[in-house]
């Protein structure tokens, strides 16, 4: 059996010392020594009668007069004994040997190493790793801190690692042999930066420049003053978190320099492993000279580390995501701009057609009316003229050809017949000396039936069309058409109509406008806009019954006059046509006062003109471009999303202001469909690609 060990008493008396074979009145028997202490030896003692194996931590000193050591050996035993913890070290016994004069404490013994064995294999840990260690560690010294107990010898060499059942690593905090003892009121009345030094009896522990601890991890004020609080404890704690993440401590040389740096030096920001700027910030706030600028408690301390490494990790990762999506986002922003621009240049010229056209009338609506050519007198065939008289329209040829010789011989510019005129003209000699007589300032109608028949060319007589020449006799009627749009509102004309064989025949306005000058320039088959700016209703209007007598009394009337002809039966249902409705009148008008307002918009030079599409669109283009990037991009699209609708609205909003000042018709509905695409395309991808990770939560 081998010899048992021999018990250190003091460095003197070590070599003196004799066997003792059992201790604590033989209840123990010392195996192997652990380790030692500034206050104690540790051994690995055997429990004859329970046969298990504890710690048992015996003073190094057996000399009971000094009252100082073991006064702190009896600190040490309340406190561990008051302590139930997960994290801190288990005592099931202390006192002082009755037979030797030894003071004890037995502990759970824990099989495994200490942090400061695991930072000498390893060296710096990464954040992940020294989190859930440095939690564990917090979690034991606010429990500490709870119940007034302060450690005061915080280092890696008191911090036990062991496993817990799953394999994990647990931490276990040892050695509370510094710890200072103060009643619970007045530790939590106490501010964390105020000394904590008194115990039973209000003695001192401390002598006077003693310093408690060890030098690599005290707190400044400990070293200034002595004293120690529950910010020493976290000011240690955050050295132990310095070392752990940078792989040493912050000071390290002599003494004197180390005490020095804790003193008046700033920790120095570790280079290798280098900490990301929101660890390294945190790190520093335990590390600070002023205790009240440090964390409230040790969990505060942890949370702020997490909260940074979180922001750090959150960072990093939308640096990656950026550096992996920017690219690919963005040649899908160009792709996506590039297939709206596609697709607003595939639309039809008005854009969306019934929503252009309700623009164009809201347009219409909000500008002033436009006054009306003066050169222009309609004279009207309606249901109290032709009610004067029992013949009808058919044998009514000479009556009208003479009302036509007695209109150039006051002095009229041109006359414009809006009639469908029947064959049996021919045979009057009076309608036919009339033609020949003024064919360039007359114009007949002509109508193209949906059957492709062409109705009104046949009023004239072989003879007069021989006399006239097939030129003169083709160029003599205008197409009285009208090109209405689906909602049954004519808002286009026209200065030539294609036939079936490709050829051109002008339009009746564009017939009756050429007296009154040069017709503007347009591509064939070209609709220009008519201009119901214009009120149709104020146009000077004479009966044709009162003909004759303004002939007579009032020939001045007529002098210089474009002389429009035609039916208006508005009031009967059968000459119903709609225009676009301004505020104050209806929007039903007669097919010559539609005729007139194309006249009077041709002579004008078509003051409405349309801008050109690809302008606009290629601004929609960019601007949906960058909104669809902004929103492939960001968190949150909801401000692109405000941003494109405002910026939609603003254009709209600038159109209208455009078309008042100069008549000039920007398109809406293209570019905004052409946003409305990219918006709506964009949102519905973002859904499907990776999402940008969230940003880490901030610490107060």
């Amino acid at each position: 059996m081998p010899a048992p060990p021999q018990i250190p008493l003091t460095t003197a008396e070590a070599a003196a010392s004799a066997p003792v074979p059992r201790l604590l009145g033989g209840r123990y028997r010392l195996e192997e020594r652990l380790g030692e202490g500034e206050l104690g030896v540790v051994w690995r003692a055997r429990h004859l009668d329970l046969q298990r194996d504890f710690a048992l931590k015996l003073l190094r000193t057996a000399v009971p007069q000094d009252a100082g050591a073991l006064a702190r050996f009896q600190r040490e035993a309340e406190a561990l004994g008051r302590l139930r913890h997960p994290h801190v070290v288990e005592v099931t016994d202390f006192g002082v040997d009755a037979e030797t004069g030894i003071p004890y404490l037995v502990m759970e013994l824990l099989p495994g190493r200490t942090l400061a064995d695991l930072l000498n294999e390893a060296g710096p840990l990464s954040v992940a790793r020294a989190l859930p260690l440095l939690a564990a560690l917090a979690a034991a010294i606010d429990a500490a801190h709870a119940q007034g107990i302060l450690h005061r010898d915080l280092k890696p060499g008191n911090v036990a690692l062991t496993t817990d059942s799953e394999g994990e690593p647990f931490v276990k905090v040892l050695d509370f042999g510094l710890a200072a003892i103060a009643g619970l009121e007045s530790i939590e009345a106490a501010p964390a930066s105020d000394p904590v030094e008194a115990g039973a009896g209000g003695e001192r522990l401390t002598a006077t420049g003693a310093l408690l601890g060890t030098p690599l991890y005290a707190a400044p004020e400990v070293i200034r003053d002595g004293v120690s609080s529950r910010a020493s404890d976290l000011y240690s704690l955050g050295v132990i978190a310095y070392e752990m993440l940078a792989g040493r401590p912050p000071f390290q040389g002599s003494t004197a320099q180390v005490l020095a740096g804790h003193l008046l030096q700033e920790p120095p920001q570790p280079a290798a492993p280098p900490l990301e700027p929101e660890v390294w910030e945190a790190l520093r706030q335990p590390l600070g000279k002023d205790p009240g600028r440090r964390p409230a408690t040790a969990e505060e301390l942890v949370r702020r580390l997490c909260d940074a490494a979180e922001r750090a990790s959150a960072r990093a990762a939308r640096v990656r995501w950026r550096q992996a999506e920017l690219p690919r986002r963005a040649a899908l922003a160009t792709a996506m701009a590039a297939v709206a621009l596609a697709a607003g240049l595939l639309l039809p010229t008005a854009g969306v057609p019934p929503l252009e056209r309700w623009l164009d009338d809201l347009r219409l609506q909000a500008v002033p009316a436009r006054p009306f050519d003066p050169r222009l007198l309609l004279v009207t065939l309606d249901e109290s003229s032709l009610g004067d008289r029992s013949a009808p329209l058919a044998d009514r040829a000479d009556e009208l050809g003479g009302a036509l010789a007695a209109l150039f011989a006051a002095g009229a510019r041109g006359v414009a017949v809006d009639l469908l005129l029947p064959s049996q003209w021919q045979r009057s000699t009076t309608f036919a000396d009339a033609v020949l007589r003024h064919p360039d300032a007359l114009t007949l109608a002509a109508f193209s039936a949906p059957d492709g028949r062409v109705v009104g060319t046949d009023c004239l007589s072989g003879l007069t069309a021989a006399a006239l020449g097939p030129d003169r006799t083709s160029a003599l009627f205008g197409f009285v058409n009208l090109d209405e749009d689906p909602d049954g509102i004519t808002r286009t004309g026209r200065l030539l109509f294609r036939d079936r064989a490709g050829g051109a025949h002008p339009s009746w306005a564009a017939r009756a406008a050429a007296m009154l000058g040069a017709l503007p320039r347009l591509p064939a088959g070209t609709t220009f806009r008519i201009d119901h700016r214009i009120d149709g209703r104020l146009y000077a209007r004479l009966s044709w019954r009162d003909l004759p007598v303004a002939l007579a009394k009032r020939p001045q009337l007529f002098r210089g006059r474009l002389i429009l002809v035609g039916g208006d039966f508005l009031d009967s249902g059968d000459d119903y046509h709609r225009a676009p409705a301004r505020p104050g009148r209806t929007d039903a008008v007669s097919g010559l006062t539609l005729q007139a307002l194309q006249v009077d918009t041709l002579a004008s030079g078509l003051p409405l003109r349309e801008a050109p599409r690809a302008p606009s669109l290629f601004l929609a283009v960019l601007l949906t471009g960058g909104a669809t990037l902004w929103i492939l991009l960001t968190r949150r699209p909801g401000l692109a999303v405000v941003g494109l609708a405002t910026a939609a609205l603003l254009y709209a909003a600038v159109s209208l202001l455009v078309f008042r000042q100069t008549s000039l018709l920007l398109p809406v509905t293209a570019p905004c469909l052409v946003t409305a695409l990219g918006l709506t395309t964009a949102l519905a991808l973002r859904r499907t690609l990776p999402r940008l990770p969230p940003e880490g939560r901030s610490t107060p």
